[in-house]
């Protein structure tokens, strides 16, 4: 298969085993709160059990006992064009997620075959510490379609002194207890090697 032929790019698969977790973070037992009333335009906050970055929040002065209202709108930090609208007072404790980004080097596309087909089956990189990582194909994601097809342009071309580097976001989601980790590819670029 077309699994070694670069393999020279990437570190021994013994590294791939240790991290074939998909990039598995330490668990997390809690996540920092902030206060509603303390929420501001682009912070990150835990809506709903996901992780969301603030678009609008707006506060309703208190009427003659009550507390401040917050009205808070954030956007899936994951998800594209997932919004979540959260109303409290502003006392409530609002959750913020753990937010990492970091960037990976694509050294090869993992496939195997299919009867006479070969199809992918992931996304062979490296990061800053020559750890091999593996991201898992999602064949109904278009970055990873644009991954492989220019990893496979340059491969055909020879190319060897331009790399592609993948910037990764990943967060916590979930509810206290149960959190997990998920990321996405905020985007991709071409460096060339100096």
């Amino acid at each position: 298969s077309g699994a070694h032929n670069s393999e020279h790019r990437c570190t021994s698969s013994k590294a791939k085993e240790r991290r074939q977790g998909n990039m598995d973070q330490q668990k997390v037992e809690g996540l920092e709160q902030m206060e509603g009333s303390h929420c501001k335009l682009k912070s990150y906050l835990m809506l709903k059990g996901r992780p969301c970055q603030c678009t609008k929040v707006s506060f309703a002065k208190p009427g003659k006992h009550g507390h401040v209202k917050c009205n808070i709108v954030g956007a899936d930090l994951i998800i594209a064009d997932k919004k979540y609208q959260h109303m409290c007072p502003g006392h409530e404790m609002i959750e913020i997620p753990i937010v990492k980004k970091y960037d990976l080097i694509v050294c090869d596309i993992e496939t195997h075959h299919e009867g006479k087909t070969e199809v992918i089956s992931g996304i062979t990189c490296m990061d800053d510490d020559g750890e091999e990582v593996s991201l898992n194909w999602k064949d109904n994601d278009n970055t990873h379609h644009e991954i492989a097809k220019k990893f496979k342009e340059f491969e055909d071309a020879g190319v060897d002194d331009k790399e592609i580097v993948l910037t990764i976001l990943q967060t916590t989601v979930g509810a206290k207890g149960k959190y997990t980790w998920e990321h996405k590819i905020e985007k991709v670029t071409v460096r060339t090697d100096s």
